[in-house]
């Protein structure tokens, strides 16, 4: 395409046809960003250049990673989570000292895993992540942090929250290996598809909605049980 020419734009009609699959499916991969898009007032358009993108990396997605076997996190009895009181924790600094993080939101929940009585707290905060202040969210098994997630780049429009998949070695998982079975079920992306900047990373993610809170703590509870926690 030539610097003059412009792209051919997409209604999300036009592109469900062309991949023939319900309209509906189309506005949700818009809203998620896992299509992007933009919008005309409230209805949204892409481009020829958008469409390509998403079909190549579905494809690259098919091709180079596979989720085997059934997941842990499909196992795990559900239970009720309770608000809890906003707190602050103190990350330790490398060469002493501590950084004190604010989280204005939080809830709990006990859990039973081999007979035992397990209590988890989730925490919503804000931090500096790839370049921008995002929302944030961390994860704890008592004291001790788990994961923690970041804002996607249209986090206000789309509420998606992303954090990267760490092997028991606590190296990432890249885009050219499979991802472990306990992460079945799971919707995974790569990381800098969702949380967009400088330095953000290329491993693969799970990716969540600020208000699914079972697979926050799914996710929490796999990395506890390869830290040998649980």
């Amino acid at each position: 395409m030539s610097d003059t020419e412009m792209p051919k734009i997409w209604t999300p009609e036009e592109i469900a046809d062309y991949l023939k699959v319900n309209k509906d499916i189309v506005l949700q991969e818009l809203e998620r960003g896992n299509l992007e898009g933009f919008k005309v007032g409230s209805e949204w358009r892409s481009s020829d250049t958008d469409l390509l993108a998403y079909m190549s990396k579905g494809r690259s997605r098919t091709q180079n990673y596979a989720i085997e076997s059934k997941s842990m996190a499909q196992d795990t009895p559900g239970g009720q989570f309770i608000e809890a009181e906003p707190f602050e924790y103190a990350w330790p600094k490398t060469g002493g000292g501590q950084y004190i993080e604010r989280f204005n939101k939080a809830y709990e929940t006990t859990r039973e895993f081999d007979g035992e009585q397990l209590t988890f707290k989730i925490g919503f905060g804000e931090r500096e992540a790839a370049g921008f202040l995002r929302p944030r969210v961390v994860v704890w098994l008592e004291n001790r942090a788990l994961v923690e997630f970041a804002g996607g780049n249209n986090y206000k429009s789309n509420g998606l929250l992303a954090s990267i998949i760490k092997l028991p070695d606590g190296k990432q998982v890249s885009n050219y290996r499979k991802v472990p079975a306990d992460y079945a079920g799971f919707h995974i992306e790569r990381y800098d598809s969702i949380v967009k900047g400088p330095y953000a990373s290329k491993g693969l993610a799970i990716v969540v909605h600020k208000d699914d809170l079972e697979s926050m703590l799914r996710h929490a509870m796999i990395r506890a049980r390869w830290k040998e926690l649980i």
